[in-house]
């Protein structure tokens, strides 16, 4: 028999705590990948915490891309706390805040659980299945995905926030104060999908509250209760969903909302989506084909017989919907069906994204695949109970089954953080399992040509600019190649190019205007970053340059020395001694570069970026055992610090053996 003691429950929670601890023990230090550089490596607003009130008016706060980016003041809040906590750009507080939310999202959802379970069947044995449930969810390897993912932490965020607003109407009380509106918002000010609250709490109302089957709903057969159902939820659905299309309406523009700048047509997506959705389910089951970036194509027919296949099996799943509802023992299931699918609208249904898939999406929609599964399983060890209780190994082996499994997905969950552990192996397992990703290419690329092995870097950008001709990406790496392969001529093309297919990129102007400063082109790159700042104002880089190279220009040097000095004195934090520390390196200045550095690290002691600075004063001063303790000190603090990689490799280079 299953041991319901208090002491057996908190037993086994703290057994699943410690495993899921150790399952993202190895995770803390994954630097920021893919859209983290624009949200918040580059992202200026983020590094001063005054800024929080302005996320609130306007997305351009969001990140730096114009192309890319949404209503999440919450989320951008958030970013700038951490950077504020951190002291600049220390993924482990990130990482640290993000695990902590998880923790309390998996703590609400186990109310949730046992909530749902004994409105639907009342038992003392409801506490231990809802551990179980929680415990599966945790662990599940899919979810790494998200947890590692820095900027998507949006995803963990948003779905605390829909547990959190389901609890908060579970609760009399909180109910009564309509208190569940509150986190509910917050939600929908994370990411667009809390707007599915509103509809979600309609149908648990539906199932849970007014007994009414989804075939009742559909043939009218119970309109009095459908209608209080509806009536019940209505502050949600105005709530939830109206807070996000006054939102659309008056901040976010109707291209944002439509998905952007997506080349898809709606039906060819929606169709598209059917076999995307299969996938997740797949990767929920066994989760063995995970990837940071699929590469998903569009399906043009809808005879396509993978597309038909997977039309079938969801429409299978809608069936088993119908048919559970109809039974109030089995509505966990067609509940969690239902939160499946709804979850999953926003990026799967009718309204095109620029991407057309990505595993992180699971993580909120997955929580209904949990109860729906984990009941189905419930109900079919109670058909059996009496069986079973007559043959007491029985609910061992099914314990030590449940054990495996959740360990299995814990060493998966591992491993798919030694995977995020750098930009390196994550994008050396994209290109294996989406070859037919452009960006997985180009990003591997990136990994190699950091290293200088520019001709292994080549074939990966070609095959990029092959599946994404037209991106600008692309172009910028290629021109940034070929002039470090000695093709400035053919550099300065694919950075035109870049300018020329997506006008609106700032990263295309900004190394543009770092080519033209190379070739002795300062004018023209002044004009260039002052057209990228016009179209991001808040790039760091951009602004950082452009004051650098504008100063240069506008005086000579020993002004500029002199006003950037006493700019410094009269304002002493650690990123204007960077700063200082920069202008006297340009200079020849060497010492003095190293005595700026050593102020921004009495103010800021983790700023790795003062260290690289170091270690490049020392290299040039041929001080290389110094200069590999202080790239070495870089590193450990930011492990994807490639600038400072570079550095330390010099210095080893040049070391007399």
């Amino acid at each position: 028999m299953i041991n319901t003691k208090r002491s057996s429950l908190i037993g086994l929670a703290i057994a699943l705590l410690l495993l899921l601890c150790v399952a993202y023990s190895n995770h803390f230090s994954n630097g920021f990948e893919f859209d983290d550089s624009h949200t918040i490596v580059n992202n200026e607003y983020i590094r001063d915490v005054k800024n929080i009130p302005l996320f609130f008016t306007d997305i351009k706060y969001f990140g730096t891309n114009p192309g890319n980016q949404g209503y999440r003041p919450i989320l951008v809040s958030l970013n700038a706390i951490d950077y504020w906590l951190a002291g600049g750009l220390n993924p482990v507080y990130f990482h640290a805040d993000i695990f902590l939310s998880y923790l309390i999202l998996l703590v609400l959802l186990f109310f949730m659980f046992q909530k749902i379970l004994d409105t639907s069947l009342p038992s003392d044995k409801n506490k231990f299945f809802a551990l179980l449930f929680t415990g599966f969810y945790g662990l599940h390897a899919v979810n790494a995905e998200t947890i590692n993912y820095i900027i998507e932490r949006c995803d963990s965020l948003s779905t605390l926030c829909i547990v959190a607003a389901f609890l908060l109407y579970m609760i009399p009380k909180t109910k009564k104060y309509f208190l569940y509106l509150i986190p509910a918002a917050i939600g929908v000010g994370t990411k667009e999908t809390g707007a599915m609250f509103g509809i979600m709490l309609f149908f648990y109302i539906l199932f849970f509250e007014e007994k009414v089957s989804l075939i009742d709903f559909i043939l009218l057969k119970k309109v009095k209760q459908s209608f209080k159902a509806f009536v019940k939820s209505i502050p949600a659905l105005i709530f939830s969903f109206g807070l996000f299309m006054l939102i659309q309406k008056k901040i976010t523009s109707e291209a944002t909302f439509m998905g952007g700048d997506s080349p898809y047509g709606v039906w060819e997506y929606f169709r598209t989506q059917w076999v995307v959705i299969v996938h997740y389910i797949g990767n929920f089951i066994l989760p063995l084909d995970l990837s940071a970036d699929p590469d998903f194509g569009i399906y043009n027919s809808l005879l396509d017989r993978k597309v038909l296949l997977c039309l079938t099996i969801l429409l299978f799943l809608v069936v088993v919907a119908f048919i559970t509802s109809a039974d109030e023992k089995k509505r966990p299931i067609a509940f969690g069906i239902l939160w499946f699918f709804i979850a999953l609208a926003p990026t799967s249904s009718f309204l095109p994204a620029g991407q057309i898939a990505n595993d992180h999406r699971a993580f909120f929609p997955n929580i209904g695949l949990v109860l729906s599964l984990g009941w189905w399983l419930r109900l079919l060890y109670l058909r059996y109970e009496e069986k079973t209780i007559k043959h007491k190994y029985i609910p061992k082996i099914f314990f030590t089954l449940y054990l495996a499994v959740i360990s299995l997905h814990a060493y998966g969950t591992y491993q798919r953080n030694i995977i995020w552990s750098s930009s390196e192996k994550l994008w050396l397992d994209v290109t294996l399992k989406s070859p037919k990703n452009g960006r997985g290419q180009m990003n591997y690329g990136l990994t190699l040509m950091a290293k200088g092995k520019y001709e292994e870097t080549l074939p990966y950008f070609k095959r990029a600019l092959e599946l994404m001709p037209y991106w600008a990406y692309i172009h910028i790496n290629m021109g940034i190649l070929r002039d470090a392969m000695g093709y400035p001529k053919e550099a300065e093309e694919y950075f035109l190019n870049a300018i020329r297919y997506q006008p609106n990129v700032p990263d295309s102007y900004f190394f543009y205007a770092r080519f033209l400063q190379k070739q002795g082109r300062t004018g023209e790159a002044i004009s260039q970053l002052k057209k990228g700042h016009e179209i991001s104002p808040g790039h760091s880089g951009i602004t950082q340059y452009l004051n650098s190279l504008s100063a240069v220009q506008g005086e000579n040097t020993g002004d500029y020395i002199k006003k950037i000095e006493k700019y410094t004195q009269e304002n002493p934090t650690a990123e204007n001694y960077i700063e200082l520390s920069l202008a006297y390196y340009r200079n020849g200045m060497y010492k003095e570069c190293i005595n700026a550095c050593e102020k921004a690290l009495e103010l800021h002691p983790n700023f790795a970026l003062a260290y690289n600075n170091m270690c490049s004063a020392y290299n040039a001063m041929e001080e290389w055992e110094k200069a590999m303790a202080a790239c070495s000190k870089a590193i450990e603090i930011d492990s994807n610090f490639q600038l400072a990689k570079n550095n330390l490799e010099w210095a080893k280079k040049n070391l007399p053996k």
